[in-house]
């Protein structure tokens, strides 16, 4: 049994076909090898994959059984996205970690890509893709930490100004085909984070960290985590990349269009209770709840009944 170099670790939730079709888009990739009693050549990568099952309702555990080179943990009930990657890390024996959604589809061989450049570039920890939409438009991937500047500008629509995010910057970049002001996502840079859509980490420096905050259910936990790569060793750079590109269909996962949204509240209040003085946490708490009414308001105005009542009841959560 050869020792994997890379760990993939995906985790499903009633995605049955949207997982089967990303792994075979990750079986693509030639350069890699998945049989690691028999690997393809000694020029192939040794991989692993894991997949971590958090009690989907939808047949996924029985399809996915007859997957073969995948480990798959089955979970008695839905644990939560970060809490499953977890349990996947802890049994993980690659020296890198790619963290990859079930709801993607790997685009020519952009995994062995990232990996080739993330293992030879010491001065960066993570790396990612250029995120596409269904669509092959770009998709925003990441940005910069939470601070109380970039949260207001984010809440009040300040950051959609071109000048605004070369003062401040910004929490959520947007994609080019919104903003044509913005080029943040065309080039090769390092930012502070990225989503755990598609992250990949060298395991080394997980080593003093660990992977993600086991409070956290899911959304905002690559952020805390790569605050706390970045503390660990502040030298160390995260790097977005546009060779590599992945197909990222988004919120497959999630109960209903409620839960992204509340969820991105609470890992913002959750970086800033951990991370930021106390003072900070309560002032942050009261822009999110003036921004969760200005949005009800909006859409009670433009006769949007589905989204004021999502904003509606963000107003209550807070």
């Amino acid at each position: 049994m050869i020792k994997p170099i890379l760990s993939i670790i995906i985790v499903s939730y009633n995605t049955k076909k949207l997982t089967l079709d990303c792994l075979r888009s990750v079986f693509a990739d030639k350069s890699l090898s998945f049989n690691l009693k028999k690997p393809k050549s000694n020029s192939t990568i040794p991989t692993e994959i894991i997949v971590v099952d958090n009690a989907s309702s939808d047949d996924s555990v029985s399809a996915l059984k007859k997957v073969k080179n995948i480990h798959l943990l089955k979970n008695q009930k839905n644990i939560g996205f970060a809490l499953a990657n977890n349990q996947a890390y802890k049994i993980a024996k690659g020296n890198f970690i790619l963290l990859l959604n079930s709801d993607t589809l790997i685009l020519h061989s952009s995994i062995s890509q990232s990996l080739t450049w993330l293992s030879s570039h010491p001065e960066a920890s993570v790396c990612t893709a250029q995120l596409l939409n269904s669509d092959k438009s770009i998709q925003s991937s990441g940005g910069f930490f939470p601070n109380l500047l970039n949260v207001f500008t984010w809440s009040f629509g300040l950051d959609d100004l071109p000048f605004i995010n070369q003062l401040v910057p910004p929490l959520h970049p947007h994609p080019p085909q919104f903003y044509t002001h913005d080029r943040f996502f065309l080039k090769d840079h390092p930012q502070d984070w990225v989503t755990g859509a598609y992250m990949l980490i060298r395991k080394s420096a997980l080593s003093h960290t660990g992977l993600f905050d086991k409070n956290y259910f899911m959304y905002g936990e690559e952020v805390e985590l790569s605050y706390r790569i970045k503390q660990n060793n502040p030298q160390t750079q995260t790097w977005y990349l546009i060779g590599p590109q992945i197909i990222h269909f988004g919120g497959a996962s999630a109960k209903s269009k409620v839960d992204p949204i509340l969820n991105e509240y609470r890992g913002i209040l959750s970086f800033f209770k951990k991370h930021r003085p106390s003072g900070q946490y309560q002032l942050v708490k009261t822009i999110l709840k003036i921004n969760a009414r200005l949005r009800a308001l909006f859409y009670l105005l433009t006769l949007k009944p589905k989204s004021f009542k999502i904003y509606q009841q963000a107003c209550f959560q807070f």
